[in-house]
């Protein structure tokens, strides 16, 4: 009996010897904020769109400040970072060449704590190779986004020679005019009082359900300005509501994203498929200093809901 149980332990010990210990040790992928901005291939976006942009708006397709990506390797989620980060890998299944997939993402209107992956890409894979314990860069071979062919662009302003943007109040006639600064060119609204200012764009129409909407702003501004959408349908006509906010900028220039669907689907009553919607900007100067306002490649852009 004893020897039984001696080679039954002798034989379980050569069986967990001999098994294949998996490799704990993670592979890391390292994704910079300069991978995922500024990498927007608009080569053949008139083409695909069916559009006639010169080559100044076409390159406020390709500005973002994307703060945030989802990964995905081999079809699993691994979750959402904050650029820069190291995404470790675990489970490659015995492989080295991996499917990434990096949707860049975004904070709405500001907030740390609503994330949202930019829906207006094609989904970009890459096979990479990964082995434990190094570290994978996307520096080596550029990520490079596109647009789907299904987004939308109604409204885009750049500022080009001219301005869309009109004041609500004949009181108070100041508004966005087009300038050059900082190589590029802007809206810009000066100030050395207390003053304010209360512009609006043209009406525009938009997609009222079941859909993507996507207001985008840069800016860098000295004092902070408020956001709001005017509908013109619906149960209370040409009331302004509020989107959000832009905080003074400390001289950087910086991109913010709203979520117009979420506002339209709550004060469109009319059941129809289309509204028309203006873009509201307020800003109140400081009293005794000079506070700039510049704003560039406004855009809003919208896309079917899967």
């Amino acid at each position: 009996m004893k020897k039984t149980v001696y080679f039954f332990l002798m034989w379980t010990i050569f069986l967990a010897a001999s098994c294949k210990q998996p490799n704990l040790t993670p592979a890391y992928i390292l994704i910079t904020p300069e991978d995922i901005n500024n990498c927007v291939d608009v080569s053949n976006y008139n083409e695909t769109h069916g559009t006639s942009y010169d080559e100044e708006q076409l390159s406020a397709f390709q500005q973002h400040t994307f703060t945030h990506v989802n990964v995905y390797v081999n079809g699993k989620n691994l979750g959402c970072w904050e650029v820069p980060c190291k995404v470790p890998v675990l489970d490659m299944n015995g492989e080295d060449t991996a499917s990434v997939v990096i949707l860049p993402a975004f904070r709405k209107t500001g907030m740390t704590n609503t994330v949202m992956g930019y829906p207006f890409f094609n989904v970009l894979m890459k096979k990479v190779l990964l082995k434990p314990g190094e570290t994978y860069p996307f520096s080596d071979d550029p990520l490079s986004f596109r647009y789907t062919s299904y987004s939308t662009c109604p409204y885009l302003e750049t500022f080009i020679n001219s301005s869309s943007f009109s004041p609500t109040d004949t009181a108070h006639n100041l508004t966005f005019i087009p300038d050059h600064h900082d190589g590029r060119s802007v809206g810009f609204i000066s100030m050395n009082s207390d003053d304010y200012f209360d512009v609006a764009t043209p009406y525009i129409t938009l997609p009222a359900r079941n859909y993507y909407v996507m207001l985008e702003v840069t800016y860098k501004i000295d004092e902070n300005m408020e956001v709001g959408l005017k509908l013109s349908t619906g149960q209370y006509p040409n009331t302004v509501h509020s989107l959000g906010g832009m905080y003074a900028t400390d001289g950087e220039w910086k991109t913010i994203y709203f979520d117009l669907a979420k506002v339209i689907s709550s004060y469109h009553y009319t059941g129809t498929a289309w509204t028309t919607a203006s873009i509201v900007l307020t800003g109140i100067g400081e009293k005794n200093k000079n506070t700039n306002f510049y704003i560039d490649n406004i855009k809003i852009i919208y896309e079917p809901s899967v």
